[in-house]
């Protein structure tokens, strides 16, 4: 008897395992915006149901057409405006591609960045910074930098910083998948 409700118990988790982490891909758009495959009607009436969505996009920072890299994340805050499907994306914490190989670092910081994303291809996006947190900028005596250079390099960084609090639009290719 012990064996039966154990084979039970298994299928069960099996059986809710491989279902409960499945999911199709119904709509894909390039880095214009347009449909390469699916359809934005299905995506919608598929949200309207209640089905959880993940969308992944690709960027390409040299504009040559072909993804630098990709990212998922679930959907959340899902918007429909008119035949169009937006999300918002939860912050998470800078990170950023090592050049020396295949590696993504995260910054010691507490910069995050977020995003709303569309299946019109666009990426709405910006830096969300903590300034209470941001340490002062210091320099070093031995530098011999001089108060003026001081002065104009702490006003380069504060633009900077401004800059990344900006909304940036990005074309990006996108992937809009439902669980089965």
């Amino acid at each position: 008897m012990k064996h039966i409700y154990l084979v039970i118990v298994l299928m069960t988790l099996f059986s809710f395992c491989s279902t409960a982490q499945s999911y199709n891909i119904v709509l894909a758009t390039d880095f214009d915006g347009n449909v390469i495959s699916g359809s934005k009607e299905i995506l919608i009436q598929l949200i309207r149901q209640g089905k959880p969505v993940r969308v992944g996009w690709q960027l390409d920072f040299n504009e040559d057409k072909k993804s630098d890299f990709d990212h998922w994340v679930d959907a959340s805050f899902i918007t429909i405006l008119e035949n169009e499907v937006f999300t918002q994306i939860e912050p998470i914490f800078m990170q950023g591609p090592n050049l020396d190989g295949p590696q993504v670092d995260i910054y010691p910081s507490n910069t995050q960045w977020t995003g709303l994303i569309g299946t019109n291809g666009k990426l709405l996006n910006r830096y969300l910074m903590d300034n209470e947190a941001r340490p002062k900028l210091v320099f070093d005596e031995t530098l011999d930098i001089s108060e003026e250079e001081q002065k104009q390099q702490i006003e380069a960084l504060e633009k900077k910083l401004q800059t990344m609090k900006e909304v940036k639009t990005w074309n990006v290719a996108t992937f809009w998948s439902v669980q089965k």
